[in-house]
């Protein structure tokens, strides 16, 4: 037979009812915690690598314009100073439509400095004429290029800029014969003001 003091469970202390309460509720904080520290670093890791994406894209076109007057100069022995203006569509800079800004890049890229001409001695070419004819030299070349990345949101009137770089180059050139222009060029105090060495 049963008694009425045998069928009643044994309760445990009041102290313990609320344990596996408080223990989920420390759980889910340190998580929540967890979680807003991911979403913190995974923010700043983007922001990383859009600014190095973006300084990479300024570099770059920086770089483009110093090879460009390289070539022109190898070609046509001169390179007067260009200014290069690209989008990142490929299309022409103009007004945006939809009120979005417009990313491009501008590239300033200074006349070929010529800073030193020597004697290119072991130049087969300068063996064609008389006696310690001088006909071609080596010579050493400064260029500057400038790059400018910005966004616009009216075809480039007003620029916000985000990002520029300057490259400075000292390209050797032999054998090579120097243009007028390019004699000239290295007289004016003006002109040597420009350029970074």
């Amino acid at each position: 037979m049963c008694t009425e003091s045998s069928r009643r469970t044994p309760r445990r202390g009041t102290r313990e009812e609320g344990s596996a309460y408080i223990a989920v509720l420390v759980v889910l904080v340190v998580l929540t915690i967890f979680g807003l520290a991911l979403s913190m670093i995974t923010q700043t890791e983007m922001q990383v690598g859009s600014n190095e994406r973006t300084v990479s894209r300024v570099f770059y076109a920086a770089d483009s314009g110093v090879k460009t007057a390289m070539a022109e100069l190898l070609v046509n022995n001169e390179f007067p100073g260009r200014t290069f203006l690209y989008t990142d569509s490929g299309l022409q800079l103009a007004p945006s439509d939809d009120g979005k800004p417009v990313l491009a890049a501008r590239v300033d890229v200074l006349p070929v400095l010529l800073i030193q001409q020597g004697p290119c001695n072991l130049c087969e070419i300068n063996q064609a004429g008389g006696y310690g004819g001088r006909d071609y030299y080596k010579t050493t070349n400064v260029i500057n290029a400038t790059a400018m990345r910005f966004s616009t949101l009216d075809g480039g009137n007003e620029r916000v800029p985000i990002a520029q770089k300057t490259i400075s180059a000292m390209i050797e050139i032999q054998p090579h014969d120097p243009s007028t222009e390019l004699m000239k060029s290295h007289v004016d105090p003006e002109t040597i003001a420009k350029y970074k060495f």
